[in-house]
């Protein structure tokens, strides 16, 4: 029995499940609307089970995800059916060659502290903003949609077990996530945490998958500092997902930034 497949489908599986809010999709398709008046050539960057580029698609523009995950590619793929301006495929935004030309590049759900890349977080997510700067026509846009909160110390250093998901596939396998509690550094800005998940196959077979993960979480200043460095110019902030602006620095009620940024 293949253990590390089952356990990546099993977590693709359910995750699409549970991450099923339709909120930040609006949002965005609202911007898009704002800003611009036709159909864009689409960028998205980590698109997972295709959650946000397969509405995107739906709404008329041409659109391209990526990704590193092929279990999450499997149910992007299987989304997208009967769609004729949408493609996905495996690719890798801190190695590999990204394209160019695009209209607008989608850096949303969170993406920036859920990197997975064995090089330094810190640099992998100036390697994201980079890139996606790169594949971006002259006057192209970026849209970047990451958590920021007031006291990172408050959210991130937490203690005792908790489970964020549970579920059972579509291959029959139950699990569970666990997580023993985090720790926040806020000199380097490193959250780190351990936990496990806890499967059950279907023919019966219990095992565990140890996870041990870390995450820069980066301040306000910094990706603005990382934008400015890529050639990007910041047109729009929004705070919440609403169309109130992002207050510098930002306050206490404050939980998502959403930035509208333009190539030079």
């Amino acid at each position: 029995m293949n253990r590390e497949f089952i356990a990546k489908h099993w977590y693709a599986d359910v995750y699409e499940q549970i991450e099923n809010q339709t909120n930040d999709v609006d949002f965005l398709i609202k911007v898009l609307n704002e800003y611009t008046d036709a159909p864009q050539n689409i960028l998205e960057i980590a698109c997972g089970g295709g959650r946000i580029c397969v509405p995107l698609a739906e709404a008329g523009h041409t659109v391209t995800g990526i990704d590193t995950d092929e279990h999450m590619l499997l149910r992007c793929y299987r989304r997208m059916k009967g769609l004729k301006n949408i493609r996905c495929f495996s690719a890798d935004a801190v190695t590999d060659n990204l394209g160019t030309g695009y209209d607008v590049v989608v850096l949303a759900g969170n993406v920036l502290i859920n990197i997975e890349s064995e090089t330094d977080y810190k640099q992998a997510q100036i390697t994201f903003i980079n890139k996606a700067a790169a594949a971006l026509r002259p006057g192209g846009h970026l849209y970047l949609d990451f958590q920021l909160l007031f006291d990172d110390a408050k959210v991130f250093n937490s203690q005792g077990e908790s489970s964020y998901f549970e579920g059972t596939d579509d291959m029959g396998t139950f699990g569970r996530t666990v997580r023993y509690g985090s720790v926040y550094d806020p000199v380097t800005q490193l959250c780190c945490g351990t936990g496990h998940w806890e499967l059950t196959a279907n023919n019966g077979e219990n095992f565990t998958v140890i996870r041990n993960w870390h995450k820069h979480i980066p301040k306000q200043a910094q990706v603005y500092k990382w934008l400015a460095e890529a050639g990007l110019t910041i047109e729009k902030t929004y705070k919440n997902f609403s169309d109130e602006k992002l207050p510098e620095p930002i306050d206490e009620s404050t939980y998502r930034a959403t930035i509208w940024a333009r190539k030079k």
